[in-house]
């Protein structure tokens, strides 16, 4: 959910080291490592372990990215002029190994504390406490204990930060025990506050930052990301961060916290590009802030900027494949929907944007979800008035009618059950601003006879529509006052509120108040997870997370090799998340699953009826079980 948005106007290296790309047969790069030397094409191998027993002489079939600098006197090494291998007499090390000695310790894929394996053989004795080697479970409960001594959850998000920097392996266990606990932190809302303060805890950066000043050599920075099998790039320019607006390049924070998601949902962290475009930000206190990471400039809006998404997209797919899937995130609304179809039109591109078709299948579900509950209405029945028009709400208004087509109504009836408001009132073809508006917009305008339906406050717009849902997404603090939220009461038996702007601090009401002002008939969801309230155990709102949503779609896209992602995919996932909720759930009022320590579950479910669907839209490439198929 995002502010107000309603506009669309407003290397060189030192010395002999030189950089070589390697590929495979089919020619897909695999990587780039450090030499100091060349002769024809093939490269001498004059790296070497960093730390090793002065008793081995020579080491055979490896090649390190340690610098022949780290040789000592001691340590003989044979090189073949006409290989790249290193011939020996000892197989004391294993050839598999990257990384050794001191350099092991800052390679957060080899590094696990006392857990680390191959001590010995990496040259790690003496940098490593000599202590047992300690299990798994053990260095979970070592980071765990971290994080319970930090006092706020921004200080747990910086521990969680640093441990993923330093130790991986530990991280994702941890993740995934305790997702309930840990995704509010490593997501929304703390990522927001993240994103804001992004220039104090940059430690080593966790993804591929792409500027203005890359133009040209967008290809070059792709090839020196070290994974070798990415499926999913999660790009973002940061103009519109959660609700907190724009964060320039600070908005890295947000693309590595859906990696995050994707991860604890089961997705491989292998598989995972976390990308920020840096135009430059149009944020003042950013670019006054000694410690923005950024662009010192505002914003690029000329055809640069296009050509630098343009660049990187093609960039990425060129070394990863056709099949690559490109999320976008937190877009402007200026450049969300023009940018998403942009690529949509490309044939093969795999993409989709998680403000615009994520939050849409997620409030979707939750307004199925609600019609299991006594007394609401069925969903060809519900009249919805969104409040806030930009991408998040016009994607959940296409999605909601796309939904009531499927039940059997018209196209121009079910767009009569949907009202937009923006931040100049209701959206009317008889507003003065029309003509400006985006066609977006345009097509859910109302045409109402003498402006019956302008009204200027939110107030005015339940009283004139009389919704049996008023769904939030503009990051107005309050909108959804006590007269408004009886206004929904005295109307509906069961009126149905969703506040899904985010971070806290942005959204239209609290739980706590949509239940008091209510007497309790509101069927209540936010887009951030509010406590539940001592007072009133019987209540248990739902958490409109779009981390319900995009996992599954990715996983059933990747598992049906789908050609594209479409619009009846999204409605695939949503149908399949509302029946993921149980009554169990719904007695206590909640239209979304209450744990998300079960996400990995809830992925696959999604991502077994994406594959269906992509099946029957005819973008699968794959015929064959589909249970088989989302086990990836």
């Amino acid at each position: 959910a995002k502010k107000w948005d309603d506009d669309d106007d407003d290397d060189e290296r030192s010395g002999e080291e030189e950089e070589e790309e390697t590929s495979n047969s089919s020619g897909v790069l695999r990587g780039r490592r450090s030499t100091v030397a060349r002769r024809g094409s093939r490269r001498h191998v004059l790296t070497v372990l960093g730390t090793i027993p002065a008793s081995v002489d020579v080491v055979k079939n490896v090649s390190f990215p340690i610098p022949s600098e780290a040789l000592t006197p001691n340590q003989t090494i044979a090189i073949s002029k006409t290989s790249e291998e290193m011939s020996s007499t000892s197989s004391f090390v294993d050839p598999t190994i990257d990384s050794m000695g001191y350099h092991a310790l800052s390679d957060n894929k080899v590094y696990h504390n006392m857990a680390t394996s191959d001590k010995e053989a990496r040259g790690l004795v003496g940098l490593l406490p000599a202590g047992d080697r300690t299990s798994e479970e053990t260095e979970t409960l070592r980071a765990k204990k971290s994080l319970d001594a930090c006092g706020t959850d921004f200080e747990r998000y910086k521990v969680l930060v640093g441990l993923q920097n330093r130790d991986e392996q530990t991280f994702y266990n941890l993740l995934r025990a305790n997702v309930e606990e840990l995704l509010p932190i490593l997501y929304t809302p703390t990522v927001g506050e993240a994103c804001v303060r992004f220039g104090e805890i940059l430690d080593r950066p966790r993804g591929l930052w792409v500027s203005l000043n890359d133009c040209g050599k967008v290809e070059k920075l792709v090839k020196r990301w070290r994974n070798e099998n990415v499926k999913i790039a999660v790009i973002t320019d940061g103009e519109r961060i959660l609700g907190l607006g724009d964060q320039g390049a600070n908005g890295m924070g947000i693309s590595v916290g859906k990696g995050m998601v994707y991860a604890a949902s089961g997705v491989n962290p292998e598989w995972l590009l976390p990308v920020q475009i840096d135009t430059g930000t149009n944020n003042e206190d950013h670019l006054k802030d000694p410690l923005y990471v950024g662009l010192r400039k505002n914003r690029e809006r000329s055809q640069k900027y296009d050509l630098l998404i343009e660049e990187t997209v093609f960039a990425i797919r060129k070394r990863y494949g056709d099949d690559v899937i490109i999320h976008f995130e937190d877009f402007a609304p200026r450049n969300a929907f023009r940018i998403l179809k942009k690529f949509q039109d490309v044939p093969g591109v795999v993409t989709y944007n998680d403000d615009i078709q994520g939050t849409a299948a997620v409030t979707l579900a939750g307004l199925i979800a609600s019609t299991r509950i006594e007394n609401v209405l069925p969903l060809e029945k519900q009249k919805v008035l969104f409040f806030g028009a930009g991408q998040a709400n016009l994607g959940a208004a296409d999605l909601f009618v796309r939904a009531l087509k499927s039940r059997g109504l018209r196209e121009e009836d079910a767009l009569k059950r949907v009202w937009l408001f923006d931040s100049k009132g209701m959206v009317t073809t008889s507003r003065v601003d029309f003509a400006d508006l985006s066609n977006e917009k345009k097509r859910f305008a109302r045409i109402e006879p003498e402006k019956v339906f302008d009204a200027a406050d939110v107030l005015s717009a339940v009283q004139l529509c009389q919704p049996t849902a008023l769904i939030g997404a503009a990051a107005v603090p309050n909108a959804f006052s006590k007269p408004v939220l009886q206004e929904m009461a005295k109307n509906n038996k069961r009126p149905i509120v969703f506040a899904l702007s985010n971070p806290t601090s942005r959204a239209e009401c609290t739980a706590k108040q949509a239940y008091d002002y209510t007497s309790g008939k509101v069927v209540f969801a936010s887009g951030t997870k509010f406590p539940l309230d001592s007072a009133t155990p019987q209540f248990q709102p739902g958490f409109a997370n779009n981390a319900f949503i995009f996992p599954g779609v990715a996983r059933g896209a990747i598992a049906a090799k789908a050609s594209s992602v479409t619009s009846g995919m999204f409605l695939a996932a949503a149908e399949r998340l509302a029946q993921e909720v149980t009554k169990e759930d719904l007695a206590v009022g909640s239209v979304f699953p209450r744990t998300i320590d079960t996400l990995g579950d809830t992925a696959r479910s999604v991502g077994v009826a994406v594959v269906r669907r992509a099946k029957q839209d005819g973008v699968a490439e794959l015929d064959r079980n589909v249970a088989a198929l989302v086990a990836v």
